[in-house]
């Protein structure tokens, strides 16, 4: 009967050492399972970022595009205006070259037209 009672109290010691050995794996196990929760809700934010960080890069890619466009066309523009001032201050340069011609056939004109007067006041 002693055989039998130490047998029972070695059975009931192990039962108790296995209850805690189990209550300790179901602690590490909810332990587990909250850290797994946090970890999805972290992948699951992370994720959301990345969506919108591409959305935005999306975006900016747009932007960039139209802005480069609009760059090309405005430099087209500058460079169509750069030709046209040249072209306009030869245009100048020649009707100045006139005016100075045209200035000094009047002014040879006008001496003569003087002399002549000069001329016809001693007659």
């Amino acid at each position: 009967m002693e055989r039998v009672k130490e047998k029972l109290a070695s059975l009931r010691a192990e039962a108790e050492q296995a209850n805690a050995l189990a209550e300790e794996y179901e602690a590490k196990i909810k332990q587990l399972e909250l850290e797994h929760t946090s970890k999805d809700h972290e992948l699951l934010s992370i994720q959301i970022r990345a969506k919108n960080l591409e959305e935005q890069l999306d975006k900016t890619e747009a932007k960039l595009h139209t802005v480069s466009a609009d760059y090309n066309k405005a430099e087209v523009k500058a460079e169509e205006a750069d030709r046209k001032v040249v072209k306009l201050e030869a245009e100048l340069a020649e009707k100045e070259q006139y005016y100075e011609e045209l200035l000094e056939k009047y002014n040879g004109a006008k001496s003569e037209l003087d002399e002549l007067a000069r001329q016809f006041d001693e007659l």
